[in-house]
C-alpha cells in the first residue's frame, strides 16, 4: 500500500476512535452517576421544584397544591421509570418533617381566643362532630360499610390539616379572623382525631373483653403528650439561652428535639402528633421574649416545608378499586358541606358573620400527613384494610384540592396581604 494512503487510513482510524471515546466516555460517566439512588433523588426533586414553581408563575396554581402535584408526579416517575425506582421515599422522613411543622403550628395557635370566647371551643367540637356524623351516616347507609369501619374513616376524615392551612396562610401572608380561626379549629380537630383514634383502636383490639382502662387511654395520651411536649419546650429554652441560638442554629435545635419526640413518644404509648403540638404550644406560652418564635421565619423552616409537601405528594397511592374511588369522592363532598354549613350556623355564637363562618369551613378542607399517619395505622389491623384504603383516598384528594379551597376562602375573606406568588 502507498505510504501516504497508509498514513491516511491510520489517521482515519485514530480519529474514529477519538470520536467514539469523546462520545462514549461522558455517557458512561453519566450512566454510572445516575446509577446512584442519591443522584436520582436529587434530580427528581430538582425537577419537581422546577415544575411546581413554573406552575405557580405561569397559571397561578397555589404553591402548596403545586408542590403536592409535583410530588405526586415524582411518585409516578418512581413507580414507572426504571431509573427512578431507586429513589427512596421514606415514610419516616415524612413523619419527622410533619413533627417539625406541627411544632410551628403549635407556636401559631391563638389559644388565648378560647379564654376570651369559650364558644370557640364549642364551635370547634360542633363542626368536627358534624363532619364525623355525616361521614358515618353516608358510609353506613349509603355504601353499607360495617359500622366499625365507618367509625374509623369518620374519625380520620373529620379533622383538618393545620400544616396545610398554616402554610397557605404564610404563603399569602394572610391576616384575619378566617385564617386564625381555621388554624385554631384545624389544630383542635387534629387533637380530637388523635384521641378518638386511640380510643377506637383500643376498643377494637379489646373486642368483646371491654376494660375500664380503655376509657382512660385518651386521658393518658393527652396528659402524657402534654408533659413530653413541655419537657421538650424546657430543653429548647435551655438550649437557646445557653447557645444564644438564632436562625439556622435555632432551627437545628428544634429539628433535633422534634426527632427525639418522634422517637420517644411511641415507646411510651404517647402520640407523636400531640407531643409536637404541645411542644409548640408550650413554647408560645413560656417564651415571653418571643426569641424562640424566630424559627417561624427562618429559611431552613421554609426548606423543610418545601420538602414536606413534595414528599407528601410522592407518598400517594392510587385507589385499588373504582368503589373506593367513588366512596372517596362522595366523602369529599359530604365533608366539605358539613364543615361549611356547621361553621356558618355556629358563627353567630362566636361573634362572626355567617358568611365568614362559611369561609372558615371552606378553609378547613385540607387533609395531609396527619390523616395519612392515622390511616396507615389502620392497615396493620386485620379487617380494617378497606377503611384504611378509603381514608387514604379521601386524604389524597383533599391534599391536592384542599390548599386550593383554603386559598379561595382566604381571598374571598380579603385577608391575604400578598397577592402575587
Amino acid at each position: 500500500m502507498d505510504p501516504i494512503a497508509r498514513v491516511g487510513k491510520l489517521s482515519h482510524t485514530v480519529a474514529k476512535g477519538s470520536t467514539a471515546l469523546v462520545t462514549e466516555y461522558p455517557l458512561s460517566i453519566l450512566r454510572q452517576a445516575f446509577a446512584s439512588p442519591l443522584a436520582v433523588t436529587a434530580v427528581l426533586f430538582f425537577c419537581a421544584l422546577l415544575l411546581a414553581e413554573g406552575a405557580v408563575r405561569a397559571i397561578r396554581v397555589p404553591r402548596i397544591a403545586a408542590l403536592i402535584l409535583a410530588g405526586a408526579l415524582l411518585g409516578w416517575w418512581r413507580k414507572n421509570l426504571p431509573a427512578a425506582d431507586q429513589m427512596p421515599v421514606p415514610a419516616t422522613l415524612l413523619e419527622a418533617l410533619a413533627m417539625v411543622l406541627l411544632f410551628e403550628v403549635g407556636q401559631r395557635v391563638p389559644l388565648e381566643w378560647i379564654r376570651s370566647n369559650p364558644w370557640l371551643l364549642l364551635a370547634s367540637i360542633g363542626e368536627t362532630a358534624s363532619a364525623f356524623c355525616l361521614i358515618f351516616v353516608v358510609l353506613a347507609y349509603g355504601f353499607g360499610l360495617p359500622l366499625i369501619e365507618c367509625g374509623f374513616v369518620g374519625v380520620i376524615c373529620m379533622a383538618a390539616s393545620p400544616i396545610v392551612i398554616m402554610s397557605v396562610s404564610k404563603d399569602l401572608r394572610a391576616r384575619g379572623q378566617v385564617a386564625e380561626r381555621a388554624l385554631l379549629f384545624s389544630t383542635l380537630s387534629s387533637v380530637y382525631a388523635a384521641l378518638a383514634m386511640q380510643l377506637l383502636t383500643t376498643a377494637y383490639l379489646a373486642a368483646a373483653h371491654a376494660k375500664p382502662s380503655v376509657v382512660l387511654q385518651p386521658v393518658f395520651q393527652l396528659l402524657g403528650s402534654f408533659v413530653l411536649g413541655s419537657v421538650a419546650a424546657g430543653a429548647l429554652r435551655l438550649y437557646a439561652v445557653g447557645t444564644r441560638a438564632h436562625g439556622a442554629v435555632l432551627t437545628i435545635g428544634v429539628i433535633c428535639l422534634c426527632v427525639l419526640l418522634f422517637a420517644c413518644a411511641p415507646p411510651l404509648g404517647l402520640s407523636p402528633i400531640l407531643s409536637a403540638l404541645f411542644f409548640g404550644l408550650a413554647v408560645r406560652v413560656t417564651d415571653r421574649s418571643h426569641r424562640l418564635l424566630a424559627y417561624q421565619s427562618s429559611e431552613t423552616g421554609a426548606v423543610l416545608t418545601l420538602g414536606y409537601f413534595i414528599l407528601l405528594g410522592a407518598s400517594f397511592v392510587r385507589p385499588d378499586s373504582g368503589k373506593v374511588a367513588a366512596i372517596a369522592a362522595a366523602l369529599v363532598v359530604v365533608r366539605a358541606l358539613a364543615k361549611v354549613a356547621t361553621n356558618a350556623l355556629l358563627a353567630g355564637s362566636t361573634a362572626l358573620h355567617p358568611r365568614k363562618g362559611a369561609l372558615v369551613g371552606l378553609a378547613l378542607s385540607p387533609l395531609s400527613s396527619l390523616a395519612l399517619t392515622l390511616a396507615a395505622g389502620l392497615s396493620g389491623h386485620a379487617g380494617l384494610e378497606q377503611a384504611a384504603q378509603t381514608a387514604t383516598a379521601v386524604v389524597m384528594v383533599m391534599a391536592i384540592f384542599g390548599p386550593l379551597m383554603t386559598e379561595v376562602a382566604l381571598r374571598l375573606a380579603g385577608e391575604p396581604t400578598r397577592h402575587e406568588p
